[in-house]
């Protein structure tokens, strides 16, 4: 490590250039028709071309701002085939991005891809819905996040639909509703990292020490924020550690008085259950941005993690980071699925005592001589 760094479990005030929305892709519309405006007209689109497969990737948000699908996409969307029958239904909803400050492509980018079982019935019925065009009225701005949607079949044949509109450009609730009814059954998160926009950057691997020390984290609210004292030990998995159980460390949390005082406090807990899915996540390098980049300006706070091996020995691992040094996903969902074992509380660091409030000098009153 070049020189101190921030802790990775510190809250991240990256206030960076301020950026078109990574959490959602909007898809600029009108809305609020005159619905007795005269010439509306209704449409549907062609057939939607059968594909080999459903590709979130083939998305219509890439081209931000224009917000409309790129050609090779759009040329391929449509309505649902005559005679298809779904097996199974996609959505593909945009997550956090990255943006280069020279080009609409993301440096970065994720989608949540989102599979569905159930009665498709009246989704079809949704789909069917007509699209209406009006030849005047008025409509006011609004903006909506339209997930991609596709449809598979029994043989993974894939087609990729088209939402029915209405005549101010927004959505027909039908849709929404009829995949509302839908169960899903299973989620994955998708991650587009263009070669040329980022680079992966691997730490090295972490000091293995006797024991996990949270009390370290006290430093973070030191110093402006420098890094504590055993950044220097962190990195990554060493080859042949096998961690058995997990310390987790978050600062920020409430302060206990005691009869000392007042301390700041981090909060301790040791988790257990299957480790597999996240030593896989924490063994994903983190990027580093090639050229530079427009970062959302958000707080995330991620906590300080620790491996232990069934000796007790440990290790302080690094989060992977995006570009834009927040945390990739699927640590934090991996987290979540282990058990906690047991959660203390720790006096971090001792508040000095305010000092006593002095009343201001009372002001003389001014002598009055009598004439």
């Amino acid at each position: 490590m070049n020189g101190p760094e921030p802790a990775f479990g510190r809250a991240h005030w990256r206030l960076a250039a301020w950026t078109v929305s990574l959490m959602a892709a909007l898809a600029l519309c009108l809305s609020g028709c005159n619905a007795s405006a005269p010439g509306i007209t209704h449409s549907t689109p062609a057939p939607a071309a059968l594909q080999a497969k459903a590709d979130c990737l083939a998305t219509t948000y890439w081209n931000e701002p224009l917000m409309t699908a790129p050609a090779a996409v759009a040329d391929k969307m449509g309505s649902v085939p005559q005679d298809f029958v779904p097996e199974d239904v996609v959505t593909c909803s945009p997550g956090p991005r990255i943006f280069r400050q020279v080009s609409t492509e993301p440096a970065w980018a994720s989608i949540l891809e989102q599979h569905y079982s159930g009665n498709y019935s009246p989704l079809l019925a949704a789909l069917a819905q007509q699209s209406d065009r009006q030849g005047g009225g008025s409509c006011l701005s609004v903006g909506e996040t339209i997930p991609d949607l596709w449809l598979v079949d029994v043989a993974g044949r894939a087609v990729h639909i088209q939402w029915p509109r209405d005549s101010c450009g927004l959505t027909k609730p039908g849709v929404r509703q009829a995949l509302a009814a839908l169960k899903p059954t299973s989620s994955k998160s998708i991650d587009f990292r263009p070669a040329d926009a980022v680079v992966p950057v691997t730490p090295p691997p972490a000091r293995i020490l006797a024991g996990a020390n949270c009390l370290t984290t006290a430093h973070w609210y030191e110093d402006n924020g420098l890094a504590d004292p055993s950044a220097k030990d962190m990195g990554g998995i060493p080859e042949g550690f096998q961690p058995v159980s997990v310390v987790e460390c978050t600062a920020f949390g409430d302060n206990v008085t005691d009869a000392r005082g007042t301390w700041r406090t981090i909060t301790q807990k040791r988790l257990s259950g299957d480790l597999v899915p996240l030593v896989k996540f924490l063994h994903t390098p983190s990027d580093k941005a090639v050229g530079k980049l427009v970062c959302e300006a958000s707080l995330e706070i991620t906590p300080d993690l620790w491996l232990l091996d069934a000796t007790g020995r440990a290790i302080h691992v690094k989060w992977p980071l995006t570009a834009c040094h927040k945390s990739q996903p699927g640590i934090k969902e991996a987290l979540a699925q282990l058990h906690v074992v047991e959660t203390t509380v720790l006096k971090a660091v001792l508040q000095p005592v305010p000092g006593a409030k002095v009343a201001p000098a009372a002001t003389p009153a001014p002598t009055v001589s009598a004439p």
